[in-house]
């Protein structure tokens, strides 16, 4: 951006010195003015390496690397612009020796493994396996992964919300007040916790949680951290405070004053990463501490009338009296449908309208909705595809166990070595045979695994054992590539290490044209994927106590088996079209903070937009450092967090749309229950408005 499109409040912002937070809703210029401040730092021969730029995600990085590189100003290698958890890594690695023995590690001389969240789950899955079979979380309807996130959960929110462990445990309890039965899990909670801190401590391994407290309360408060930290950092810049955390927040408060300038800017209405102990509050609260305030109202984005539609839903869940005048004409259209698959169908033209008719780009339309399950993404998907419309999803997280290809591979890695103990299923078998060798359909593969598999070992036979019958209906080219496939598992060498076999199994065999004679770049990005995944946990084995490839192979495969291997998923398919309707969930689309002309608010009615996830063994809202600890936990405060938490939501929503929103929604859910939630009341008013304004026209 040119600096003469900048607004005199923009101009302000980059030009000031000392402390200064720029604050206002979404979409009013103040990442822009940031950006701005950085690049006049540039300009005036400030050194790239004396300035930190602090985001809120990861792939927020991107936005302030591209207005430096259109800036014509230089590459710029040494510009730091890193998310705080990174940060925390980053200097714990760095200063280890000044902190390992009073941060209570018991070999403080062994380098730090740090666990990426999918060994975290590992580690904490060996963890609680062993409490399980003794009975412990009986009758939790909860799968092992839920167990082993909602633990974690626990540990990650009480660090980042700057309590020890200890404080969260004796709040989680303390503030109990449902089915006596659950103080029990939470007991055995909080001993998986301690156990799993202990582990870490003894073996000089550090998950989130512990990286971030040894930052917190041992590294940000040393005087040769703030030493370091004065003469390596001279101007510091911070986007989104409110999406970072207590301990985030203090990190930034008690280090403002080593630095020439400090730059904050913060969204009014923000803080959707809630459940990960964001605290908006406390950002909003932290602006008399800076020397000047800008705020910024001007939406470069969003007209009146959508902030009135928020107005609407907010007067609604938090009995306000905001004006609304007007809104009603931002809703651009209400899509309806008994079923969520009639939903769909009658949405993909309403799309092709606005693509193909009224000219709106497909990058600029977004679909957003609570969850989205498998089977509304394949109806979604596929109603897009057969109007011509081009489509990307976003996702944060998935979990690679949902994709077939990764059983598969995982089936060949298990076969290949029978010593690990790991029996895969004869579906998983006949799964693998299909996804291996093109043309095999599942009938066949199924009757080859009928008979060659032998669960017991496990191994494949010979093919030269098959019934002549068999030979017959199957074909002797898909015979002759599973003996070849076959024959390649039982000659890999047993100390291969898993990335490496995995490496050779799709390379060597899996994409040779007699086995697929079209590329397959699913499968090149499972094999990859895995290969990564693998090599991350063989570098943290030894600390894990896993020893050996074997142990740790049956480990791997159990992991991403249990769901406990998640993923920032590769293409697993097609590569996305970058110009394509983007298909998200709400906090993905929030926290990606990309705007659109046209959103889709798919599924208004469902109950999910007010719901917050169930986790009874970690409860995100107790562990809020500015809450009383003391205070239970009652259904009246659950009901205002929910409100709260709908009404920011909408108001994120709108602050990133320019035209307007379309509703959509099912009269019924998938599980044929009938839908009227609270965003879909909410908007009652706006909806009949609207009815009665078209029905005039006609």
């Amino acid at each position: 951006m040119n600096t003469d499109d900048l607004t005199d409040l923009q101009r302000q912002a980059a030009a000031a010195e000392g402390t200064s937070y720029l604050f206002g809703p979404a979409g009013t210029g103040k990442t822009t003015a940031l950006q701005q401040r950085l690049l006049r730092l540039l300009r005036a021969g400030e050194p790239a390496y004396t300035i930190l730029v602090l985001v809120a995600e990861p792939e927020h990085r991107d936005a302030y690397f591209d207005a430096v590189r259109a800036s014509g100003l230089g590459p710029y290698a040494e510009l730091n612009v890193i998310h705080y958890t990174r940060l925390a890594q980053s200097m714990v690695s760095l200063f280890w020796p000044l902190v390992a023995r009073d941060a209570g590690f018991a070999r403080p001389w062994q380098p730090p493994t740090f666990l990426s969240y999918d060994l975290a789950q590992v580690l904490m899955w060996r963890v609680v396996n062993p409490l399980l079979t003794q009975g412990a979380f009986a009758n939790l309807r909860l799968r092992p992964q839920q167990i082993v996130s909602q633990l974690l959960d626990t540990l990650n929110r009480a660090a980042l919300n700057a309590l020890s462990l200890e404080e969260a445990i004796a709040r989680q309890s303390r503030t109990w007040a449902g089915d006596p039965e659950r103080r029990f899990h939470l007991d055995d909670a909080a001993t998986a916790a301690r156990a799993f801190r202990r582990r870490c401590l003894a073996n000089s391994m550090l998950d989130l949680s512990l990286t971030v407290e040894v930052f917190d309360t041992q590294l940000v408060r040393h005087p040769e951290f703030h030493r370091y930290f004065r003469e390596r950092y001279r101007h510091l810049l911070v986007d989104n405070l409110e999406e970072q955390t207590p301990a985030g927040q203090n990190f930034v408060v008690g280090l403002m004053g080593e630095t020439q300038t400090t730059a904050v800017a913060g969204d009014a209405g923000g803080g959707y990463k809630r459940f990960l102990a964001a605290d908006p509050h406390g950002a909003e609260a932290l602006r008399d501490r800076f020397d000047r305030v800008f705020d910024f109202t001007e939406s470069f984005v969003a007209p009146p009338e959508l902030g009135r539609l928020a107005d609407q839903v907010e007067n609604t869940l938090l009995h306000t009296k905001l004006p609304t005048e007007g809104a009603e004409a931002r809703l651009l259209g209400i899509v309806g449908g008994r079923y969520r698959r009639e939903m769909v169908n009658n949405l993909a033209p309403v799309l092709h309208g606005l693509v193909y008719d009224q000219g709106i780009a497909p990058r600029d339309i977004a679909i957003v909705v609570p969850y989205m399950d498998g089977a509304l993404r394949y109806m979604l998907t596929a109603a897009l595809a057969e109007a011509g419309l081009p489509y990307r999803l976003l996702r944060r997280r998935t979990s690679p166990r949902e994709e077939p290809r990764v059983r598969a591979w995982l089936t060949w890695l298990a076969l290949a070595h029978p010593d690990w103990g790991v029996h895969p299923a004869p579906y998983d078998v006949a799964e693998a045979l299909t996804l291996s060798i093109a043309g095999l359909d599942p009938a066949r593969a199924q009757l080859l695994t009928d008979n060659l598999y032998r669960p017991d070992v496990p191994e494949l036979a010979p093919a030269e054992y098959l019934p002549a019958r068999i030979v017959e209906r199957v074909g002797a080219e898909s015979i002759e590539l599973a003996e070849e496939l076959r024959l390649w598992l039982a000659a890999r060498p047993p100390a291969e290490s898993i990335d490496a076999f995995l490496h050779s199994l799709f390379n060597e065999l899996l994409a040779q044209p007699r086995f697929r004679p079209e590329p397959d770049m699913a499968g090149a990005a499972v094999a990859e994927w895995l290969a990564g995944a693998a090599a991350r946990l063989r570098r943290a084995a030894p600390a894990m106590s896993l020893a050996g490839e074997a142990e740790m192979g049956a480990a791997f495969i159990d992991a991403v088996n249990q769901g406990l291997v998640t993923a920032n998923p590769p293409d697993w398919g097609e590569p996305p079209d970058p110009n394509g309707i983007v298909l998200s969930t709400i906090y993905a689309y929030l926290l990606a903070g990309e705007p659109a002309r046209v959103q889709v608010w798919l599924e208004t009615a469902a109950q999910g937009w007010w719901d917050i996830p169930r986790q009874p063994l970690s409860n995100a809202f107790v562990l809020v450092q500015s809450r009383a600890p003391e205070e239970p936990w009652t259904i009246d405060e659950d009901f205002a967090v929910r409100n709260e938490l709908l009404a920011r939501i909408v108001r994120g929503l709108v602050a990133r749309c320019r035209d307007g929103v379309i509703l959509a929604s099912s009269d019924l859910d998938r599980r044929g229950q009938r839908q009227d939630g609270p965003l879909w009341r909410a908007l009652g008013p706006l909806v009949r408005a609207r009815t009665r304004a078209a029905e005039s026209e006609v």
